[in-house]
């Protein structure tokens, strides 16, 4: 890749640099390709204020969006150049020295050169004395020591076992004590943090069950939803930390939760982190402050995976986070936040933001509850009934930021640690979306794919009053800066004006209006990989060929165009033998053989679960994704992110109108709107600069060997 030369020209007394638009549309993860003085030139006036894009440019943009987005970048970069020098005496530089510093940082290809190699190893050993020595710092402030837990053994004993789970000769007596074992281990794991944390639990509601034994009658529970018992359909019921706590002394975290500024909060969680780390307890904790400066080298996608655990090779991954990280003060200092939901720990929950040093004002709705713990006051948690046997499924974030603006995060992901520990998941967070002018219109800042109008929509959908301040939030903010679209599912037998706004209408929709395929459309087959499965009916043609292909074939020139194949990743036994989850008695593929007896024929569509280049072959998949690739697998046309498996509850299906019976929530890339081309390349960065597309397993896609079987839930019992 070309550096720029530092001499761009002038013309007509406007300065024309040769790469143009190029100039600020390379892919930011090369700070060489924006070392170009007459961009850094407007990054020093505004180092240490907010940037932004003066209304007269002394060059040409043709973008001024993704200009703004590129300063955002090199203004964080200098910054840490600057704090850098000043730390270690320099003093101030000019702006030829930080050019000439940035350009120092090496690209990552296959060439680097020795000395730069010399210089970063230097610069990790660096790093590591200086976490070390911080650790330090913290155990001599520590203000009590909590003597040394048995957890050592206690994990030796794990990993032996682990050892024995692999092996395909386990009987089903030696399988079941041996997961027995580790459930009752997870349980007293999760008692010591919860102990550790300060959190009270209300004893005489909380099931002694195991975590993944419950995990499993609540999975269980969703695929045979016609044997649930009970309760009042529809609705809502509340509780918050008020009703809960009572007089009871007030534990760590209604202390916390009194914290009122971001001092008291980081003193807090560096106590608590020297209690975690004293105790025996093993966590890995992100240091935070250094998130912003990822989320701007993830544009234009901003897709992210979750870290893997027990999979170090994931932790430095430029795309993988953790959620304190979704937390981090570098975006923000977080005054409220919405949690939207199927599966809570809230204890877990709120000890991320402990870990994160920011505020737990939340109101959390959701459709299972993983722990009875006592919330403190200023978390209000509110369990959504559904009214169908359905499921509230959508897994969503909103975050208010102490200057007005607010920020939308969706995933894949459940709120309890299993989710975020050694599986695979999916996280797209949105820009920060400013407050707009009180005399603003309420039809001003949408998105140019009405994200703002549709995830509103939805919000209104629960017919909560304690959404209202939310709603209201929504409608104030610019979204402007949203490129992507936002697909959602609610109960109901929906039609006329809301026929196409839920499910996969709404896909059907944004596809047959935004995207456009090639010619030979129909040789681009459609991908669809999920963590669970519906009842799709006794064929092909009952349901997938009827409803979810016709949707997912839409584009803008359609014609009379015939199918593409289908192909549907989903793990295997033999996948789940292998993978993390395996090792620790946890599961997350609801899948029960009663139904796959019933679709058989499903089996000629199934792929493995493979994902070696992003080093998460054994992270169990829960993410969904939805696509399609074209014959030589390198580029898509669209791509789905969503907590919808491949199910009519999720998707809908006619029955009358458009009947569905789920919440979801997911987020549509169409590139026409991301970066401005027809496709997304999966492989490699396109000669414009713009970075590959990340998908989170390997193409092309591995099938299923003639012994393989999907996952289902009756492994637990000796099928295979």
């Amino acid at each position: 890749m070309n550096i720029h030369p530092g001499n761009c020209t002038s013309t007509g007394g406007k300065q024309v640099c040769p790469y143009k638009e190029k100039c600020y549309r390379r892919n930011p993860i090369h700070f060489t390709e924006m070392s170009h003085p007459h961009l850094e030139k407007l990054v020093m006036d505004q180092l240490d204020g907010t940037i932004t894009v003066p209304p007269r440019l002394d060059f040409e943009c043709s973008d001024r969006s993704t200009l703004l987005d590129q300063l955002k970048i090199l203004q964080m970069v200098l910054r840490k150049e600057r704090d850098r020098n000043d730390e270690i005496g320099t003093g101030q530089t000019s702006i030829e020295d930080k050019r000439n510093s940035i350009r120092n940082i090496p690209q990552f290809t296959n060439s680097i050169p020795q000395d730069l190699k010399d210089k970063i190893d230097r610069n990790k050993k660096i790093a590591v004395e200086r976490r070390e020595a911080k650790l330090r710092e913290m155990d001599k402030r520590a203000i009590s020591l909590s003597k040394p837990s048995t957890s050592d053994s206690s994990d030796l004993t794990m990993a032996t076992d682990s050892k024995s789970l692999i092996k395909d000769d386990v009987s089903n007596e030696t399988w079941s004590k041996l997961a027995d074992r580790i459930k009752k281990q997870k349980l007293e794991s999760r008692n010591e943090m919860t102990s550790t944390l300060g959190l009270k639990r209300n004893s005489e509601h909380f099931d002694q069950d195991s975590e993944s034994s419950k995990r499993f009658k609540n999975h269980q529970a969703i695929e045979n939803r016609s044997n649930r018992v009970g309760g009042q359909a529809g609705g809502a019921s509340t509780s918050n930390g008020n009703s809960q706590l009572g007089d009871q002394e007030p534990d760590l975290m209604t202390a916390y939760a009194g914290s009122t500024t971001s001092a008291l909060r980081n003193e807090m969680r560096l106590k608590v982190i020297e209690k975690i780390r004293s105790s025996g307890i093993k966590m890995s904790i992100v240091e935070p402050g250094e998130f912003a400066l990822k989320y701007a080298l993830s544009a234009p996608y901003h897709l992210f995976f979750t870290r893997v655990e027990d999979c170090k090779e994931t932790h430095d991954q430029q795309f993988s986070l953790t959620f304190p990280e979704i937390l981090d003060r570098s975006l923000g200092e977080i005054v409220s936040s919405l949690q939207i939901n199927f599966m809570l720990d809230a204890g877990w929950l709120c000890a991320q933001y402990l870990l994160a040093g920011q505020s737990s004002d939340m109101l959390i709705l959701y459709g299972e509850r993983e722990d009875q713990e006592k919330l403190p006051p200023n978390i209000k948690t509110i369990h959504i009934k559904m009214p169908t046997f359905g499921c509230h499924h959508s897994k969503l974030m909103v975050f208010k930021y102490r200057n007005n603006g607010i920020r939308v995060v969706v995933s894949t992901a459940n709120l309890y640690s299993d989710d975020w520990e050694n599986r695979t998941q999916g996280v797209w967070i949105s820009p920060h979306l400013p407050r707009l002018p009180d005399s603003a219109n309420t039809s001003d800042g949408e998105s140019p794919t009405g994200f703002k109008k549709d995830f509103e929509r939805y919000l209104q959908k629960y017919n909560l009053p304690d959404l209202t301040e939310w709603v209201q939030a929504i409608r104030k903010a610019d979204f402007s800066d949203v490129k992507v679209f936002f697909v959602a599912s609610v109960p109901g037998n929906h039609k006329d004006a809301e026929h196409n706004a839920w499910g996969h209408r709404k896909l059907s929709t944004i596809l047959s209006q935004h995207v456009t395929l090639p010619p030979n459309a129909p040789e681009w087959p459609i991908i669809a990989q999920c963590s669970s499965i519906g009842s799709l009916g006794p064929n092909y043609e009952s349901w997938l060929s009827k409803e979810i292909i016709p949707a997912m074939c839409r584009e803008k020139n359609q014609g009379l165009k015939s199918h593409p194949r289908f192909q549907f990743i989903y793990p295997s036994i033999n996948n789940y033998k292998n993978s993390f989850d395996m090792r620790k008695g946890a599961c997350c593929l609801p899948y029960g053989l009663t139904t796959h007896q019933k679709q058989q024929w499903l089996e000629s569509y199934l792929y493995q679960w493979k994902a070696s280049n992003t080093r998460r072959d054994r992270a169990i998949p829960h993410i969904k994704t939805y696509t399609r690739i074209s014959p030589d697998q390198t580029e898509i046309p669209w791509f789905v992110l969503t907590s919808a498996n491949l199910s009519k509850a999720a998707w809908g299906h006619k029955r009358g109108n458009h009947y569905i019976m789920s919440y979801e929530a997911g987020i549509i890339f169409v590139p026409k709107l991301v970066t401005g081309n027809t496709v997304f390349n999966i492989k490699r960065e396109t000669p414009d600069g713009t970075p590959r597309f990340p998908i989170p397993y390997d193409v092309p896609l591995t099938r299923y060997e003639a012994q393989d079987k999907p996952f289902v839930m009756e492994f637990f019992k000796g099928y295979e």
